[in-house]
């Protein structure tokens, strides 16, 4: 003789928004959890509250990381456009973007940004036949090796 069940919500819509509510409280405990992992500063093995100058600390950390990859990418593209035939046109763009991205930033990326801008001259200017590639070569090295902190 089979068994059966039959589940009426609509008599329990009630109990139903408890429960939906009750997964939603339990998600969202678990997220924070997972965030709070994360960013929780540890003395000697201890975790601690995180205070506002810890927060300032990895909110700078963020951005110094963030900067130092973009960087790295313009760099990067920079060795590429040496690696092609040279093309003023394409080769403007570029620079134009590397100029938007080293016109400001984190204080400790100051030197890496400047080689970078002279790295993008130096290639604009590879580019339309008035420097060797040699020297806009060793200008893109040169900011690259800045870069690799």
């Amino acid at each position: 003789m089979p068994f059966e069940f039959e589940f009426d919500f609509r008599k329990n819509e009630d109990a139903l928004w408890l429960i939906a509510f009750a997964f939603l409280i339990i998600a969202a405990l678990v997220g924070m959890a997972q965030i709070g992992q994360d960013v929780t500063p540890m003395d000697t093995g201890t975790p601690r509250l995180l205070e506002w100058s810890d927060w300032q600390l990895l909110q700078a950390q963020r951005a110094y990381t963030k900067e130092l990859s973009i960087l790295r990418t313009d760099a990067m593209q920079l060795s590429q456009v040496l690696d092609l035939k040279a093309n003023p046109v394409t080769t403007q763009f570029l620079i134009e973007q590397i100029a938007q991205d080293t016109k400001e930033g984190d204080a400790s990326l100051a030197s890496a940004r400047l080689a970078l801008e002279n790295a993008a001259l130096n290639v604009r200017d590879w580019s339309t036949g008035t420097l060797d590639r040699d020297t806009a070569i060793l200008s893109v090295q040169d900011a690259l090796t800045l870069l690799q902190q």
